[in-house]
């Protein structure tokens, strides 16, 4: 068993995936809402992300690609998402820049909760849920 308190995390292993009907939206909000890196796009020749990828600064990230695709991946409805931040000023740069983006729903302001996370909580234009906070889990 480990220590709760350990700040080392193990090397990213799951990656979430999300679909966006308006990817060039869902980019913006990865990256200039939450600050995420798309590392990867990789788009059919209508358009359609076939597959996506954007890193988060403090280790892991998300696939992504056009919700309304052929086959199973592109059938998922939303999903939700934690974004662990390593430091609680990650999470207020995101709070400040996210909050204003069109289509954002805020569903949680930023607020400090009884098991020591720093976070919000949000819905992207395309009803995903996303809460960005500092617990790193038990």
């Amino acid at each position: 068993m480990t220590d709760a308190t350990t700040t080392t995390a193990p090397a990213p292993t799951v990656w979430p995936s999300v679909g966006f009907t308006d990817v060039d939206a869902g980019i913006r909000f990865l990256t200039e809402g939450l600050g995420f890196t798309v590392t990867a796009c990789y788009r059919d020749d209508d358009g359609t992300v076939a597959h996506a990828e954007a890193r988060w600064p403090d280790g892991g990230g998300v696939m992504f690609g056009s919700r309304g695709k052929p086959g199973d991946w592109g059938a998922l409805g939303p999903q939700g998402v934690y974004v662990v931040a390593a430091e609680p000023a990650t999470v207020d740069a995101a709070w400040a820049r996210v909050r204003g983006l069109p289509g954002v729903q805020v569903l949680q302001e930023l607020h400090d909760t009884d098991y020591g996370s720093h976070d919000f909580g949000v819905r992207d234009g395309d009803g995903n849920l996303w809460t960005m906070g500092t617990y790193r889990g038990a």
